[in-house]
């Protein structure tokens, strides 16, 4: 799935390639996308506005668009942007396609088919699930002062699983999670109430350390992830222990291993997280 990196990512490309477009047609391939809403009545409200702007809120992409509109994108699993500067065939995969004035068209692909569009008036997005959950750690309100609090508030809860906890921190997944706790030194099962003062201060500074280097560097394409041109990200190319099980650790030369911690694969050097 991609994570907090790569959607900022796909927000920044579309800022610049979408932004102030005027969406004069749309095409849905797959319906379910839109639980709940006929694809005609969503089409219809739709149809004629302009993009104002692209934001982000965790792993959600938000289209600001005229008359107080606003789409709600869930990438999901395995779900991309195309853009395309002329009229272009959708691919087997495509599940929808916006088309522009001056004939350009962006396209959604999913492989998985569970990525989600949501429309909304803008007066009553607080009620949308990305403003229900937890601070964004790219964000200013992200500081020091409210990590701390966040930890004290869940001292028995494993630190992978308050990471992997979207009402805790919006956007971090498994790699960034992982790949995060084994630059802080940190053991991905100890309690948060059992991380010493400086232990939480490196913390914080390795999640914005790591989420920034990521993002600086295109995202992680480990699978299906790929900008809105088609381009692979870099991060990969620099990840320490994800998926690294039975190679050697870059600080020890040990194993890394890989555990289970609430339902996920967990990577680690048990000689460098104690």
């Amino acid at each position: 799935m991609p994570e907090l990196p790569e959607v900022e990512c796909i927000v920044r490309g579309l800022n610049y390639l979408v932004t102030g477009k005027k969406i004069v047609g749309l095409e849905f391939f797959f319906e379910r996308m839109l639980a709940g809403v006929a694809v005609s009545e969503f089409t219809g409200q739709i149809c004629g506005l302009i993009i104002k702007q692209v934001k982000r809120r965790g792993k959600y992409i938000l289209f600001y668009l005229s008359g107080g509109k606003v789409l709600e994108v869930h990438l999901r699993m395995t779900g991309r942007f195309s853009f395309y500067p002329g009229p272009t065939r959708p691919e087997k995969h495509t599940g929808v396609v916006f088309y522009f004035d001056g004939g350009s068209q962006l396209h959604f692909l999913d492989i998985r088919k569970f990525a989600t569009f949501k429309l909304w008036d803008e007066k009553e997005l607080y009620k949308a699930a990305p403003f229900c959950l937890g601070p964004d750690p790219l964000q200013d309100d992200f500081t020091l002062d409210l990590f701390l609090q966040m930890l004290e508030k869940k001292p028995r809860s494993k630190i992978k699983t308050f990471f992997l906890d979207q009402k805790n921190i919006m956007g971090m997944g498994n790699i960034y999670t992982d790949e995060t706790l084994f630059r802080a030194g940190i053991h991905p099962e100890k309690r948060t109430g059992s991380l010493g003062a400086e232990e939480k201060k490196y913390l914080f500074e390795t999640i914005n350390d790591i989420l920034r280097e990521a993002v600086a560097l295109g995202g992680t394409s480990i699978s299906d992830y790929r900008n809105l041109e088609g381009v692979a990200g870099n991060f990969q190319n620099k990840l320490q222990v994800y998926r690294k099980k039975g190679a050697a650790c870059p600080k020890c030369s040990n194993n890394i291993e890989r555990i289970v911690v609430s339902g996920r694969g967990t990577y680690f050097c048990p000689y460098c997280q104690k």
